[in-house]
Parts: structure tokens; C-alpha cells; sequence
């Protein structure tokens, strides 16, 4: 037997061992634990679990404990392409929580880092990490929806157009940063999907928001069919 094919059975044993002990590869050789729970927002998100930010009432039921390497498949599939994936946004967007759910991933980002209040415009500061994520996702073989979300406070006349301009301002960011604009969807649902009750201050800080949801395309399902 040949030392490549060697080198091969050893590594993908390896990784299999990995996985069982619910431990990942990260892109740049170090590992991240799986999770079982979800942790903390920013601070604002502390008590809540990521789990009901990124899935609001459309994911009622799988909230409490998502996990963060669910799916995965060893050898190449589309489970595995999706975790290396969410490991590099994680690195890239450190003020985010980035959850994988089935074949898909959920980055939510506490608008707060991204806009200033009332506002749509993207922060200086922020422009940094969004072109870090963008460099991840221009390069893969993924849909992402951009979605904006708001708070109760205010009119629906005022928080649709505002999460829709906030939306639009992320996807137009990404776009100018070399992701292409078909694999591109923004979407502002206002104040209509709150991840946790509008009761407190902390939780109205966590239901606005601006989410990015990722699947992958039929192509990449397509060249990695074989590997499932």
C-alpha cells in the first residue's frame, strides 16, 4: 500500500475518533469542543441561549440546544463542508454566535455591533469583521439569507422598512466584498419574529438582530453526494 493511501486511512480514522469525542478541526489546525448548550450573545445574550436568537418562532421546538456540530460527515460531505465553514465565520465574526442546524448554518449578530440605534448605516467598526466573513463566503458553495429583525418598540411602519434597510445594507456590504449577489437574499421581518419576549431591555437587545442564514446550493449537494 502506497504511503499517500496510508497517510489517508490514518487521517480519516483520526477524524472519525475526533468527532465521536465531539471535538472538530478548525480550519487553522486547532479544535473547538462541541457544544451541547448555547452560550451567551455579547453579554446582552447571557441567560437566553443563542438557540432562540438564531431560530426566533420559526424554529420552535430545537432552541434549546442546537449544538454546534450537528450533521457533521466525515470524508467530505455536505455536513463537513458546512462545519469547516462555520468554524472560519466564527474566527471572522468574534461578536457572533454561529450555530449549525442540519445542513445549515445561523450567524446572528446583535444589531447593536452592526448599526447604531435607529440607524442603518453599517459601523466603521464593524466593516472589519463583515469583510473577513465575506472572503469565507464568496469563496463556498453556499445561499445565505440576510435577515433583519427588530425589537417591539416602535411602529411596525417604522421597524419593517428600518430591519429591511438594515438587511439590505449587509447583503449590499457583502456583495461590494466579492460575494456573488445570486447566492444573496435580504429579508426584513421588523419585529414579527422575536427570539425571546419584548419583556425586559436584555431581551429587546436580543430581538434586534440581523441573521444570516446559510445552506448550501444544489451544487455543492450535487459534488458531495458521493461522500455522504
Amino acid at each position: 500500500m502506497k504511503a499517500k493511501s496510508i497517510v489517508r486511512i490514518i487521517t480519516g480514522a483520526l477524524a472519525v475518533a475526533m468527532l465521536a469525542s465531539g471535538c472538530a478541526t478548525n480550519p487553522d489546525g486547532s479544535y473547538a469542543y462541541q457544544k451541547t448548550t448555547l452560550g451567551a450573545l455579547g453579554g446582552a445574550a447571557l441567560g437566553a441561549g443563542i438557540g432562540a436568537l438564531a431560530g426566533g418562532k420559526s424554529h420552535r421546538g430545537r432552541n434549546a440546544a442546537i449544538g454546534g456540530l450537528t450533521g457533521a460527515v466525515v470524508g467530505g460531505g455536505v455536513g463537513y463542508y458546512m462545519d469547516r465553514q462555520a468554524a472560519e465565520l466564527q474566527k471572522s465574526l468574534p461578536d457572533a454566535e454561529v450555530v449549525r442546524d442540519g445542513e445549515n448554518i445561523y450567524v446572528a449578530l446583535p444589531s447593536g455591533i452592526l448599526f447604531d440605534v435607529g440607524k442603518d448605516a453599517i459601523k466603521p467598526a464593524a466593516r472589519d469583521s463583515l469583510t473577513k466573513a465575506a472572503a469565507t463566503l464568496r469563496a463556498s458553495e453556499t445561499n445565505i439569507i440576510v435577515q433583519g429583525h427588530t425589537d417591539s418598540s416602535g411602529s411596525n411602519a417604522i421597524n419593517g422598512p428600518l430591519s429591511q434597510r438594515r438587511a439590505d445594507h449587509v447583503r449590499d456590504f457583502l456583495v461590494a466584498n466579492g460575494v456573488p449577489a445570486g447566492r444573496l437574499t435580504s429579508i426584513g421581518y421588523g419585529s414579527s419574529r422575536p427570539a425571546v419576549p419584548n419583556d425586559t431591555e436584555a431581551n429587546r437587545a436580543l430581538n434586534r438582530r440581523v441573521q444570516l442564514e446559510i445552506s448550501p446550493t444544489d451544487k455543492l449537494r450535487q459534488q458531495t453526494s458521493g461522500n455522504n
